[in-house]
């Protein structure tokens, strides 16, 4: 059996089976069919919930585990593509708001000597 990620379509399917069942339970139906609109109630809620998990997951994955680009602004200056505010040399992620940075072809600037050379 092929897995399905279209989660709306399942969802949907499952309220139609939970309109049928509460009707089934109205007509005086047997408890089996209380004991199956819960079930749905329940079935429904989870994926629901996981649907959203996924996409909450995927977001921040996009946001700190995908690194992108600092912009160098010239001299020392450098920033973050998220959030636009100032990157710390050669930091990983963002101080500000946890993006993960990328540091190819930023000329990062030589540390100067104590006596000024």
């Amino acid at each position: 059996m092929k897995k399905s990620k279209n989660y709306q379509k399942i969802i949907s399917q499952l309220d139609n089976l939970y309109i049928h069942v509460s009707e089934m339970a109205k007509a005086g139906g047997d408890e089996i069919w209380s004991k199956d609109k819960k079930a749905l109630q329940e079935a429904i809620g989870i994926i629901d919930d996981y649907e959203k998990a996924t996409e909450q997951a995927a977001l921040l994955v996009q946001r700190y585990e995908v690194g992108a680009k600092v912009i160098h602004r010239g001299m020392s200056i450098c920033v973050c593509p998220q959030c636009g505010r100032r990157a710390r040399i050669n930091h990983a992620y963002c101080h500000w708001c946890g993006k993960k940075l990328i540091w190819d072809s930023v000329p990062v600037p030589q540390k100067r000597r104590k006596n000024g050379k």
